[in-house]
Formats: C-alpha cells, structure tokens, sequence
C-alpha cells in the first residue's frame, strides 16, 4: 500500500510544480488527477482482494471504479451505438452488484469469506474495468485537447468502434463469469445457512456427563481398557458391538468416558449419550436420534451436508420411528464415510421405559449389522431386556461383571489406587486399605466414603466417619452408605436437607445453586443450595461451568425415592423425602416466573419478524431461543403441569389462582408460543390430561384446561410447526363459542376471518368412535381412563380420548390379519395384542410404535392376550388348542404351552394376584391353571352346552364369569369349581363378552343379538333394559375403573360408550344420515332441502343455514330411495327398499297416512303431480303406479312394460304425461289419465337409465345413464337431440333442466356435478367437484340459483350456481389450468380460492397453504375440501366436508403479523 501511495505522490507533485497557469491547463490536472484517483481504487481493489478477505470491500470499489468509468463517460459525447451499448451495459451491471453487495451484508463475517473460485473471476474483472477506464479517459483527453485546437475548435475525435465493440465483448464475458462464480458463491453460503438450520433442527439432551462423571484415574482399570481399545482396532472383528455390563456403582461410566475421550481424540468417535434416570430427557429415547446426529457433525464435519440433507428431505424425522430416526439420521449419513465411527451410550439401563430399551437394543444391531463401518460400545447393569436382544447375538462383545468382582486382583488394586490417591495423609495406609476391603470391588462405595472423608464442611472428624464406615455390618452396601451420609446432618438441619433433596428428586431436569435458592427462597425456606452440595458432596456435585446439581450416581436417586414413602408412625425413619411437598414447592416456583413482569410470558417472545417461514427455518432459533427465553421460563412452561399433578391438594389450593392466570388469555397463547417453540406441545397435552383428573382446582380450571388440551389437540400441527401461526391459523378456526375464542376476538382481530365453516363448540364425545373398516373384535380401556384401544378385523388398533372420542395419533399397523384381542398393561405404558395372523405383539401406548418383533409360537389364530395384573407377563390363548404364558420384557415363552383343551381357545385372564390362568374354550370347558408351573389346578369347569367365547374374574379372584355360544352367562366359585345359580338368560344369541364391573357387584355381557345386557353378580337379575345402539354383534365390552362407563365395540365397525348406571349410551348422536344420501329435493319456496338415505331416514335442513331442522325421521325400515315435495311444499312422498311410500307433514314431519302399499319390491323413484292430486312411482317390481294422494288407494292397474327394474320416474309440467327410466336401457311414455303407454319405448342409452327429467316447457326430457353419458330427447318425436353429453367417468344417477329450461345439471358416481348447455350440449365449464362418494341425487332451487346434491359421502352440499356462471368463459380457467401439472404433486394441490396479494397457492396435505414457498395459513382437515371446493353449505354443517370460506380484509402475514394484536406497537 505503502508503494501506491508514493506514487500518488509523485504525480500530484509533478502537477503542482507545473508552470501552467491556464483554467484548462488547470482543468486537466484536475481531470488527470481523477484518472489518478480512479487507478488508485482499482489498485487497492487489487491489492485487497485475497483469499479468505470479505467480498463486500472488492464488491464496494467495483461499483465505485464503475461509477467513475461512468462519470468520465458521460464527458464524452458519442453516439454511437457501440458506446451507449457499453454505457448501458455498465450501469447494469453495477445495479446487479450492488443488489449482490445488500445481500451479502446479510451474511455473517465468516460467511462472506472469498474462496478461490470466486477470486480468479473477480480479479480479471477488475483487470478489465482498468483498461475500460483507462480507454475512456484516454478518449476523453483527446477530445479535450481536440477542442482547445485553433485550427479545428469544433472538430471531434472519433471513436474507434472496433475497440468499443471488444470492450462490450469482454466485459459482457467477464461479467458472465463473474456472476457465475457469485451464484455459487451464493449458492454455497445459502447451501451452508440451509444446512446449519438443518442441523439446528435436531434437538439434543441437555444433560452434560462430564459433570457428573470423571475420566479413569491414570493407572486404573488398565486390563478393562485394553480389552475395548483391543476390540475398536481389529478391524477384521466380526463384532460391532462391545456391551460393558456389570452392577451400579461398578465404575462403568469412568470408563466410557474415558473411551470416549481417547476415541475424540483419534477421530473415531461419532456420538455418545448418556443415560440419566436423574434426567428426563437423558431417560428416554425421545431424543436419542438428534442427540447422535448432532455429535456425528460434530466429531466428522464432513458429514454436515449428508445430514444436514437428510433433515431437509424428512423435516418431520421426530415423528418417525426409533429405527427409522437412526437410518434418517446416523446410519444413512455414514455410507458417504469411509473410516470406522465408533458410538458410545452409557447407562443404557436408565432408560426408564422397558419398551424403550428394548427398542433402543433392536434398533443398533440392526444399524450395525447394515453398516460395516459402525461400532458402538455400550454399558449397562444386568437388564433382562438388553440380554434377551443382545443374548443370542453373535455380533457383540460382551464383558459381564469384570468391575467389580473381587476375584479378579486388578479390581482390588484399582480402588486400592483410588483410594491411597484420594485420601492421601487422611488415613494411614492399613486404614486405607480396610476401607479398599470394605468396599469390596463396589467403586462407587469407595468414592463416596473417600468423599465423606475428604469432606471440609463435615461436622464429625475423620476418625468418627472411618469408624461408622468400617461399622457398618454388609461389605459394599451402598444404602448403607448413604444412610450415614444423610443422618451425620443434625435433627435440626435434617428436615431442611430432606426438603432440599427432595426438591433435587422432584425437578424434571437438573437445578443449578441458584435455582434451589431461588425456590427456596421464594418458597420462604431457609437453607442453602452451595451448603448443601459442599455438606453432601459425597453424593452431590455441581459442574463449575454451568453450576448444575448433580446427583453423584444413579443409586443415590433410587435411594431418595425409596425414602419418599410416607414415614412411619413411630418415627423410626430418620430420613423422609417429602416429594408431594416438593412438586407444589417447585410449581409455585414455575409461576413465579411465568407471571413475571420482565422474564414472563408475553407476545412474541422470540421476535420472530415474519410468520411465512416455519420454526424449523429459522436459522439462529436455537439462539433467540437462549437469548429470549430465560431457562426458568423454559423449565417452568415445559413442567409446571407435572409439578402442579404431582402435589397434594394443599399445594394445589396454593397455586390455583396462578393456574387460572396462566390458562386465560392471551397468556395461554404466550405460553403455547414456548411451548412451540421449543418443541413441548406433546408433554403439555399429557400434562393437561394427567391434571385434570385432580380435583383440587375446582370445576372452572378444570373446564377451562379441558378446552385448551382440545385446542392443542385439534391445532398441534400450527402449534408445532410455527409460534406465529398459534394466532394466524389455530385461532381462526376455534370454535366460536368456546372461551378461547371468545376471549381472543377482541384481542386478535387482524387475522382470518372464518365465515363458514366453524362449530359453534368441540364436539363432544360421540355415540359411537368410527374409524374402523372392520368389526371390531376387542376393546380396552388404560388404567387411567384416557384412553380407549379398539382391535379390529381391519388389521388395525385404533386408540381415541376416552373424554372427547378424539383420534390419538395413527392406526397401530404390524398384524397381517384381523386383529381378535387387545389389553392395556398395568401401568398404562403398553398395550397387548392377539391376531388371526398366529401371533401376539406389544405396543409403546404413547407413541404407538411397535415394541420388539411378534411373539411367535402359536399355529394357529391367537383369540386372546391379556398382561398379569404384576405386568410381568402375558398370557395368550389360540385356535392350536393352547395357552402360552410370556415373559413381558424378554417375550421369551416361560414353560411349555398349557395343553388340555380340545378345541380352540377363546379367552384367557389372569387372576387379581397373577397366581393363576383362566381359559375357556370351544371345547365346552373352562381351565384354570397354576401360572408359574402351568399345572392345571383341578379338572375342567362344564356346564355350558356350547363352546365358551369368554371368561373373566372378579376383582376379589373368588369367581368367574363366561360367555356361550348357547347365549348364556353363567358363575363359578374359583375354589371348588362349582357353578354358582342357574345360568342367566336374556341374550338371544352367542354371548362374546363377559366382564365384572370393578366392584363385583354388576356383570356386563355383549352378544350377537346386538345388545348389551346389565346382570346383578349375586341375583343373576337383568338389572333394566338392554343397552340396544350397535347395529351388528357386539363382541367385546369392558368396564372403566371407576366404573361409570361401559365400553362396547361390535361388528358395526364402532365403538360405543355407555353411562353403567343409566343403561344409556354416552355421547351426541351424528348430526346428519349415516349413510349413503339417495335422494334431495328443494321445498317449493326454496327455503328448506329434505333428503332420504340409505340409514332409512328422511330429514329436513334450512336451506339458508345448513342446521338440521327435525330428527330424523324414521319409520322406513328400509334404505330411501326418493323423496319430492308437493307443490305447495305442505307434504314430503318417500319411497324405500320396504316396498313403501309414505307420506310426511313437512312442518311437522308427522306421518300424514298409513304407508302406501302395493309394490312388490323396493320403491325406486316417486314424483308429484303437478296438481299435487297424484303420485306416481316406480319399483323394482318393473311397474310404474299411479296413488290417489287423499285416499292413499292406487289409481288402476300398475303400469308394465319395462323388462327391469324401473329406477325413475316424472311428470310432465303439464301433468299430462309421465316418463319412466329402467335397468332395462329404454324410456317409456304414458299417458297420465289413461294409463296407456303412448309409443314405443325410446332407446339409444348403452345401459340402465338411472334418472329421467322434463324440462320446463315440456318439449325435451334428460336422461342418465349407466353408459355414463346424458342424452336430451325431443318429446313428441322421441327422438334424441345430437349426440350424447359426454364427460362423466362412471355412472350419471342424477340429470336435472334448470327452470329456465337452459341448462342441464347431471351428478356421477365419479363424484362430479356437471353443467351442461341445453342447448347446444356443450359443458359449462368445470365440473364441480368437493362430493367425496358418487353424487345421487340432484336439485335446482326453484329460481335456478342454486343446486342441491346428495352423495355417498353422506351429505347433503347446496351450490351458488350463479357464482359458477364465470365458468362458462375459457379464459376465466387460466388458473386452474395453469396448475393442472401440479395434482397430487408433493408441493400440494392448487389452491381454489384466491389469496390476496399471493400467487399460485398451494394446499399441502398436512393442510399448510403456500405460496413460492411461503407458509400462508393451516387448514384443519374439516375444512379442507370446502375450501378447495367452494359451495354454499354443507348438510349437515358440522361434517368432515362442511362449505368453508374465509375473509382476508384483515389478515395480517409474514413481516406484518406481529399486528394481529390490536395493542401490538
């Protein structure tokens, strides 16, 4: 730089020195000193630019040194075409630089760095701009001096052409290569930012291991390290898995960590967890996944874009599966690598959830069977679980019990090191080394007395802690330890040391010093966080970085816990955790943060600018995150449901007004902006369900958190993909009765607004949870009443919210037959299945996964699994003819089968105490057996005269109930085997279910006969009527545990809940048919639709509202065919598969007259009379029939002359004639006074003609067809009008004239409403579309307005037909057309509706619409297709498929959404 400027220097010299004085000789030095000037930018350009230097300074100075280029330029006056060229190319191009220059000053420093590819291209650039400014200064200064001639003062000095032409070459392909090289340039920053919000998407544990455990003491465990390094380096082993298993305190944490530092530092490892059971994250699996993903880019950077890849293509990986996380995230990223990566997981036992381990165990020897470079060394203490997996594996090393054994000399020494290292001058050696002898081979022993002896806060001397060590009578007991650790604390500080550690126990994730502090002080307890630690520091430890509390080892957690169980009376407990206590301490605490003033809940707690990109693209989240949310705050909003339901009732009484402020609005949604945010929305919704079964907070709270756990429940996809869209796309869609809407109406008005579409409230519980395909075989309950599992022959289990009937989550998948018995397990956490398919499987009942492989061994149908009451085991019963008892951990089989019966089993049941197994079966007989030997216990039970289908105990274990074939229930006394009374009858049919209420006092039974019966268990007395509602066989019943409810499922494909007390059936009713709508009809003033279906009902809907506006109406007893109104709209005909018309009040919906007989088979068709004086109908008997309408007679003989069954039937407008439509493919006239055919029957349908209508005038009739056409038809002539209608896919039921006689409406079974021209034939354009099922039925208004339809989606839908007349005009379809390439594309569907202000919109099938991807708004699932396919109403309105619409005048998105609130500034 130095060089340049002496150079400027020179120059500037020279030029003042000159003697020229003139004002042009002047202009000239200045004009020079500019072309100076200019040279020098270019210079220091030059020289700046250097790998690894920022690319905004070269940028900047290219735009200077263009602008100057341009400056001198514009001095020059030329027009040539080559020069302006040039001129407007420059300036182009330097715009184009400096919209690059306000892009990168949105990248980081390091983000910005030149490369070598981009440095190349840029400096030739500049090489160039050098010679273009010197060209044209050049240029410049002859023109100058051109006009100073005397001899030529207006001569002009030409441009060289050619010379410009090559400049405009070269700076248009130096341009061209320069931007190529920024492109990727960009390309790879954007490529790096996408990738680091990828990677910022996993979610890791917390808990860091280094605090709490330590590298192995140099010297020690020399032989056990060996053996691992031995076992990392042979790459030739045929063992990926290394498994350290040994009992707790063994040490086996020291020397994972010590692995994994070694393995860090030669570049091998990939990731490592640590199981905490002290921490609730660090026991699941929940995170295991993310937390190795994690680790692995870390450790092996060059893995990044694989995984980084690997979140982008599945951003929903955190749903999947365990085996299907690790294959996304760890195992399919390490094919792109080619050294061996080694994964360390410690404590893999303090995975709190059998299931879970299991799975976890499953999941890596199949990731290291499929990865030849993948080797994981794990640690443990003995669990049956990880040895049933690992056990019969050859692919693992295993090291059992090596750490502590005392015979091996190694172990001894090893503590021996430890301890002489530990307590150096504090003991002699021989006192040294009876500690070493006392400890046994337990080194967590020895750490913790060496701790307590070390300890500088102890109150007793070293002397009297080594004598109460030695004393204690059990070498190596560590309770033993830990007892005399926590009572040296005096009487008078002990009950403050317990509430202390018990506040430690009841904390979800770790407190640091000045968290307990702060609890306790806020709590108004004395006491001291650092006092503690330093006092405990044998079992307590702080990580001086962090400050966290931890406890020293796992045992010391089991210990407190079994030291929370309520003292004894005497006293003799010195040491009582009060956790109960603790939990309302620590939920008082939560509060105290989430109503804070400055660290507390409020509005857009993130800052997040813009509600268009969803939480997981957000680059720097994870720092707003930490810099916005103090970790109080994030604690208290993830737990302080837990802590307030794990308290008593004082401590909920004590906080309960801080549960109302926290669930009002807006705070609630404050609280739900966290929990989005940091991924919380699923343990808010468990912790909502587990609170409200307490009722220390009273009926309101309860209320009130009822109706946010059902907000979370029905918005968890907004909620958990985005915090801004809680406000733009939950909030809209609420309810608009319950209180959250209510409440936030006001508060939040620039949103959407739901015009159509919104309930009134949730819906409630209703009379019957469908979902099934199939007869459901079995039924259960969990032990907590939340839930409902239901087993079908569809293959599936399906589980709903016992409160609201609610979904939970996916169909259970894995059975590959119908699925015959299904049970909870004790504690709620699984769920047990039986399978025509031979096999039993076990479930994970929160996630649904399934847990471990099919326990196998049956030959044949499994009819029924059942868990023991202990959870250990589980019993199955099979059409082999035997019982087979298994091991719930290991689903190894325990014993032989129990063989005895001669024909297959249908039921089994532990007994209360797990001592004993019951089964019946087609065999006539009940067994019962001994269940640890699987001895029978006495001969078999007989009594019943047909096969036995089911049995059960009574809670007290002394009876049995059972369910036959020959429809009776009968008792057993347990004990001598004897029937108790006389069998009880009341079924008419095979009884499949049988059960005990919890009390003893009822027994429940479901039979084929379609009903539930209610029995009294010491009378044998039908206690009132029969539950009647299912409309097949119920199969399956069991009682809650409270029992109040009954719970059935039966071959109807429901399940149905029932009030036990009452008898009646719990829940709404549908609103709306339950099948197939056949038949619709518009009433003459056009204000009311009635509608038949194939559920034998007819109802009545308020055409301007949707709402039902009768019951239904039954006396049909078979499916509706049609229905039509009388001209004055004072009557409804309906015709059924019954053989019978009847005739209804259409104000009151009374039967006006007996039925109408005379068909002989069902009525397919009816029609009014235009002076409402007759009916006539058409049957399936192949006649047409005329009926007096005031005598209900049949006026003559029935019409015959079709050949099949006749499917419609009208009147002409003037009453004169009556057309008919049949299976047989032809249209048929009479006359309507003499009954005569009037020509022959008209043919040219390729099929059965399903529907006929007159147009208004009566000159034409329609026609629809099997043949999937329409045809119009000339009256007189009979002969068709041009060619058929053509467009429908599958069969036309429905064809309709409007009123005005100009179009033709036609309904199909493809589920299209079709318009057509009347008369030239042509379409109207689109079909409509929104029916999910064929379309059956068609009806205009009466003025032409609108269209009513009826469909196999069993609703009713009301069109606007006039606000389809923009359909008749081709360029109006641009839009659609435009996006016809996009159905059933991954970016989503186009978007029928229009957005303001976006383009090309697009619905996604988890219901985001997106524009240029931008999230826009979230559609619920009920109201998706009434978006997509606008219409007037849905009937009923609260169906899947209601009309919806909305109102963007005040929506409010991406930078402006942060004023949806109407006080936000």
């Amino acid at each position: 730089m130095s060089t340049h400027k002496s150079s400027k220097s020179k120059k500037r010299h020279r030029n003042v020195n000159s003697s020229a004085s003139s004002s042009s000789i002047q202009a000239q030095t200045r004009q020079r000193a500019q072309v100076y000037d200019m040279a020098n930018i270019v210079l220091d350009v030059t020289a700046n630019i250097a790998e690894g230097s920022d690319i905004l300074a070269p940028l900047k100075a290219v735009c200077r040194a263009t602008k100057s280029i341009l400056e001198v330029m514009r001095a020059i006056e030329s027009n040539k075409e080559e020069w302006i060229d040039l001129t407007r190319r420059l300036k182009e191009y330097m715009s184009t630089f400096e919209e690059q220059i306000a892009s990168f000053e949105t990248y980081s420093q390091a983000e910005r760095v030149i490369g070598e590819a981009l440095n190349r291209p840029l400096n030739h650039y500049i090489e160039l701009l050098r010679d273009i400014h010197s060209t044209v200064v050049d240029l410049r200064e002859k023109r100058s001096r051109s006009k100073l001639s005397l001899l030529k003062g207006f001569s002009r000095v030409k441009v060289d052409s050619e010379e410009i032409r090559k400049l405009n070459r070269d700076v248009e392909d130096r341009h061209r290569q320069l931007m190529s090289a920024l492109g990727l340039f960009t390309a790879s920053r954007v490529q790096a930012i996408e990738r680091s919000v990828a990677i910022l998407q996993l979610p890791t544990v917390a808990f860091v291991a280094s605090s709490v455990h330590r590298l192995c003491l140099e010297g020690t465990r020399e032989a056990v390290l060996q053996t691992i390094w031995n076992w990392a380096n042979d790459s030739a082993s045929d063992k990926p898995i290394f498994w350290l298993c040994d009992i707790a305190g063994s040490g086996k944490s020291t020397v994972a960590m010590s692995a994994v530092e070694s393995w860090r530092k030669k570049g091998v490892l990939g990731g490592r967890f640590f199981f905490s059971m002290a921490s609730s994250e660090g026991s699941t699996t929940d995170k295991f996944c993310s937390t190795i993903a994690r680790d692995l880019v870390q450790y092996i950077p060059e893995l990044i874009p694989h995984v980084a890849g690997a979140v982008k293509q599945n951003p929903s990986f955190m749903r999947s599966s365990l085996g299907e996380q690790l294959q996304i995230l760890v195992t399919d990223p390490l094919h792109h690598w080619q050294g061996h990566v080694i994964l360390v997981i410690d404590a893999l036992d303090e995975c709190k959830s059998g299931p879970q381990r299991r799975e976890l165990v499953e999941t890596l020897s199949t990731a290291v069977s499929n990865s030849k470079n993948l080797r994981i060394l794990m640690t443990s203490r003995p669990d049956p679980i990880i040895e049933d997996v690992l056990g019969p594996l050859a692919i693992k090393s295993k090291m059992e019990g090596r750490l502590h054994d005392a015979s091996h000399r190694d172990n001894i020494d090893d503590i021996a090191i430890y301890v002489h290292k530990s307590l150096g001058e504090v003991l002699s050696d021989d006192k040294k080394q009876r500690l070493v002898q006392k400890a046994n081979g337990l080194f967590i022993w020895a750490s913790t007395a060496c701790r307590m002896l070390t300890s500088k806060t102890s109150f007793s001397s070293t002397e009297e802690i080594y004598d109460h060590l030695i004393s204690r009578e059990r070498s190596g007991a560590i309770d033993d330890v830990y007892d005399l650790v926590l009572e040296r604390t005096g009487p008078e500080h002990r009950s403050v040391m317990c509430g202390m550690l018990a506040l430690l126990l009841a904390a979800f994730e770790p407190l640091t010093l000045d968290d307990l502090d702060d609890i306790l002080k806020h709590n108004r307890v004395r006491g001291s966080a650092k006092a503690l630690v330093q006092n405990l520091g044998s079992v307590l430890t702080s990580d001086k970085t962090t400050n966290l509390i931890q406890f020293r080892h796992p045992t010391i957690v089991e210990y407190l816990r079994r030291r929370s169980t309520a003292p004894t009376v005497d006293g003799s407990d010195k040491i009582y955790i009060n956790i109960a206590n603790a939990h309302g301490q620590a939920a008082s605490w939560c509060f105290k943060y989430l109503r804070s003033p400055t660290e507390g809940l409020r509005f857009n707690i993130c800052q997040i600018e813009s509600s268009f990109y969803l939480n997981r693209q957000i680059p720097d989240l994870d720092t707003r995150i930490a810099k916005f949310i103090p970790r109080r705050l994030r604690y208290a909003s993830s737990h302080w449901l837990f802590h307030v339901a794990a308290t008593d009732e004082n401590g909920q009484s004590t906080v309960k007004n801080d549960v109302w402020h926290t669930i009002q609005v807006p705070y609630v949604f404050y609280w739900l902006e966290i929990l989005s945010l940091t991924r919380g929305l699923s343990r808010a919704i468990a912790g909502l369900r587990a609170i409200t079964h307490h009722s220390g907070l009273g009926r309101e709270i309860t209320s009130r958190m009822n109706e946010t756990r059902r907000f979370m429940m029905a918005f968890s996809v907004p909620i958990q993909d985005s915090a801004p869209h809680i406000y733009i796309s939950a909030l809209p869609f609420t309810p608009i009765k319950t209180s959250l809407h209510v409440e936030s109406r006001e508060k939040f008005r620039n949103t959407l607004n739901v015009t159509r579409g919104l309930e009134d409230l949730y819906p409630g519980l209703p009379n019957s949870l469908r979902g099934h395909e199939g007869g459901i075989w079995a039924v259960a309950i969990s032990p907590d009443g939340s839930q409902i599992a239901s087993a079908s022959s569809d293959r599936t289990i399906r589980l709903w919210d016992a409160d609201t009937g609610h979904p939970l989550g996916k169909p259970l998948r894995g059975h590959k037959r119908g699925i015959t018995g299904v049970a909870f397990s004790s504690d709620g956490s699984r769920i047990v299945s039986g399978s025509h398919d031979g096999t039993v499987r076990q479930w994970d009942a929160h996630s649904g996964q399934p847990l471990g492989e099919p326990l196998q061994g049956h030959d044949d149908s499994v009819w029924a699994a059942e868990f023991s009451p202990d959870g250990s085991r589980i019993v199955s019963g099979s059409d082999d003819e035997t019982v087979r008892v298994w091991d719930v951990d290991t689903g190894q089989r325990l014993g032989e089968p129990l063989r005895g019966h001669t024909g297959g089993v249908k039921a089994v049941a532990f007994s209360p105490d797990s001592l004993r197994v019951i089964s019946c079966s087609n065999d006539r007989t009940i067994r019962l057996w001994d269940a640890a030997t699987g001895q029978p216990l006495g001969g078999p039970l007989r009594g019943h005269e047909q096969g036995i289908k089911s049995v059960a105990f009574s809670s007290d274990g002394s009876r049995i109930v059972s369910g036959s074939g020959d429809g009776t229930v009968r008792l057993w006394d347990v004990d001598s085997g004897q029937p108790l009374g006389e069998p009880l009858r009341g079924h008419d049919n095979t009884v499949w279910a049988v059960k005990f209420s919890p009390d003893d006092s009822r027994i429940v039974s479901g039979s084929d006969d379609e009903t539930i019966r209610v029995w009294d268990a010491d009378t044998g007395q039908i206690l009132g009527e029969p539950l009647r509602g299912h409309e097949g066989g119920v199969n399956s019943v069991t009682v809650s545990l409270d029992g109040s409810q009954i719970i059935s499922g039966s071959d109807d494909h429901t399940v149905r809940i029932w009030d036990a007390i009452s008898g009646k059936p719990l829940g709404q009713p549908i609103e709306g048919h339950k099948g197939w709508v056949c038949a619709v009809a518009f009433s003459p003033d056009g204000l009311q639709v009635a509608s038949g279906s194939t559920d034998s009902t007819i109802r009545l809907w308020d055409a301007q509202t949707g709402q039902s506006l009768w019951v239904a109406l039954p006396g049909h007893e078979g499916e509706v065919y049609t229905i039509a109104f009388s001209p004055d709209g004072s009557r409804i005909v309906s015709g059924s598969s019954d053989e019978t018309i009847r005739l209804w009040d259409a104000g009151t919906g009374l039967p006006l007259i007996d039925p109408l007989r005379g068909h002989t088979k069902g009525v397919r068709a009816v029609a009014f009379s235009p002076d409402g004086l007759r009916i006539a109908s058409g049957s399936s008997d192949q006649t047409v029939r005329l009926w007096d309408l005031d005598s209900g007679q049949p006026l003559g003989r029935p019409f015959k002359g079709h050949t099949d069954l006749v499917r419609a039937v009208s009147f002409s407008p003037d009453g004169a004639r009556l057309a008919s439509g049949s299976d047989d493919g032809t249209i048929q006239f009479w006359d309507a006074n003499t009954l005569q055919p009037l020509g022959e029957p008209i043919r040219g349908h390729a099929g059965g003609i399903n529907t006929v209508a007159f147009s208004s005038d009566g000159s034409r009739i329609a026609s629809g067809a099997d043949d999937r056409t329409v045809r119009l038809w000339d009256v007189d002539t009979g002969q068709p009008l041009r060619e058929p209608l053509r467009g429908h896919d599958n069969t036309v039921w429905a064809v309709e004239f409007s009123p005005d006689g100009s179009q033709v409406v036609s309904g199909s079974d493809d589920e299209t409403i079709r318009l057509w021209d009347a008369n030239t034939g042509q379409p109207l354009g689109e079909p409509l579309h929104g029916h999910k099922g064929g379309v059956n039925a068609l009806s205009f208004s009466p003025d032409g307005s609108r269209l009513i339809s009826g469909a196999d989606d069993n609703t009713v839908r009301l069109w606007d037909v006039r606000a389809d007349e923009k359909r008749k005009n081709p360029d109006e379809d641009d839009r659609d057309s435009a996006y016809s390439d996009l159905e059933g594309d991954l970016s989503g569907t186009p978007l029928r509706i229009s957005v303001p202000g976006f383009e090309r919109c697009s619905l996604l099938s988890d219901g985001w619409v997106q524009s240029s991807g931008k999230f826009l708004f979230w559609v619920p699932p009920e109201n998706r297709n009434g978006l997509q396919y606008p219409h007037l109403l849905t009937m009923p309105s609260a169906s899947p498929y209601r009309a919806t619409k909305l109102d963007f005048a005040h929506f409010k998105c991406g930078l402006s959404w942060v004023n949806i609130w109407n006080d936000a500034s």
